[in-house]
């Protein structure tokens, strides 16, 4: 039969932890909207709830579309980052964003420094889709201002632009491309909950796609997912899921309230915070734990073979589509997988089980 071309997978195992504080690795974030639809009276009420959950980093909105401090008087209130961080939380500052006007909406970038704010995330959405000029006019607009807040000593030289916007571009006709020279990081707005029982199913899988979408469209800087909370359809081991397999600087959207379920408090609070992400172990403890999968392209049979000690772990082949084609379980050493029921094309191989394996692509 015609080559089968494989995209492997690696095992991320639960292994020591280095000398390093996990702390040091770990940006794990939440969103806030509006507080005033949270129940909370104060930020300082919310810092303590998130502080004692032991949630790193909160993104505060203070703009949307502009400069208007009735409605986002978070963006001029110093008092509203002291309250996060003596907290202890990383204090972030989000706007949401439209074409036009392009000076006056990133000066909240400039003026967000200035009140004395850690980092930056410009939300763009539905109103850019395949609009490239004036993606180009916005996200210039906030790297200038970016660069007078750095000369009029306002921010810190490392002070971070971020982008979040669709976890599937491609079906909006979005500019990744446009977006990637100007930021520092994009934030895919990941929502599996919204989109489906299937996708909370296969979260390690959909963010996986998502991550070859934003390479495929562009983007060459880091990607951090965030996954919605919304409806309280996924419990904490599922969020917990979805935190290891995104990485460091994972954020739920959002803390809960104005017709989001306060019962989602109940999940955040089972939400395993403190995950460590700095480097695990040496080179080579990973090779000791490393899972051999060959030949690659493969033809017929594909041979997999697992590090001492590892067995019966269930494994699944997708199509790029996310569709179940194959599923079994790995009982030895070194196992195989009949393919020749497939047609000649790209697939993913994806193993998990109860020791909290986590899958990774290479």
């Amino acid at each position: 039969m015609q080559k089968l071309y494989f995209l492997l997978f690696s095992l991320l195992l639960t292994l020591p932890l280095s000398a390093q504080d996990s702390d040091d690795c770990n940006h794990l974030g939440a969103w806030l909207w509006f507080i005033e639809i949270t129940g909370f009276d104060t930020h300082a009420e919310i810092a303590d709830s998130l502080s004692n959950m032991g949630v790193k980093r909160i993104y505060v909105k203070v703009a949307d579309g502009g400069i208007n401090p009735a409605v986002w008087p978070e963006l001029l209130d110093a008092s509203v980052v002291a309250d996060y961080k003596s907290r202890g939380l990383e204090v972030w500052a989000w706007s949401y964003n439209y074409p036009g006007n392009d000076s006056l909406q990133a000066e909240a970038l400039y003026l967000a420094a200035e009140t004395g704010y850690e980092g930056f995330v410009v939300d763009v959405e539905i109103e850019f889709d395949g609009d490239s000029t004036n993606l180009s006019n916005l996200f210039t607009a906030f790297n200038q201002a970016r660069d007078r807040a750095f000369s009029d000593g306002l921010a810190e030289a490392d002070f971070p632009l971020y982008c979040t916007t669709w976890g599937n571009p491609i079906d909006h006709d979005f500019r990744i491309d446009v977006i990637d020279p100007f930021v520092d990081a994009f934030m895919p707005q990941t929502y599996v909950e919204i989109w489906g029982q299937s996708f909370i199913d296969n979260q390690v899988f959909w963010i996986e796609v998502g991550n070859d979408e934003y390479a495929d469209l562009g983007a060459t800087k880091p990607i951090h997912h965030i996954c919605a909370t919304e409806q309280d359809n996924m419990s904490s081991a599922e969020l917990n899921e979805f935190i290891a397999t995104s990485g460091p600087e994972t954020s739920l959207w959002r803390i809960p309230g104005g017709g989001t379920p306060l019962s989602i408090w109940e999940d955040w609070a089972g939400v395993e915070w403190d995950m460590n992400f700095c480097e695990p172990v040496s080179t080579k403890e990973l090779q000791q734990h490393a899972i051999k999968a060959f030949p690659n392209p493969v033809e017929d049979i594909l041979r997999v073979e697992l590090p001492i000690g590892q067995m019966d772990i269930p494994w699944q082949i997708y199509s790029m589509q996310g569709q179940l084609l194959q599923e079994g379980l790995f009982q030895n050493q070194l196992n195989t997988i009949d393919l020749t029921n497939l047609p000649a094309g790209a697939y993913f191989l994806e193993m998990n089980n109860a020791s909290r394996i986590k899958i990774v692509k290479l």
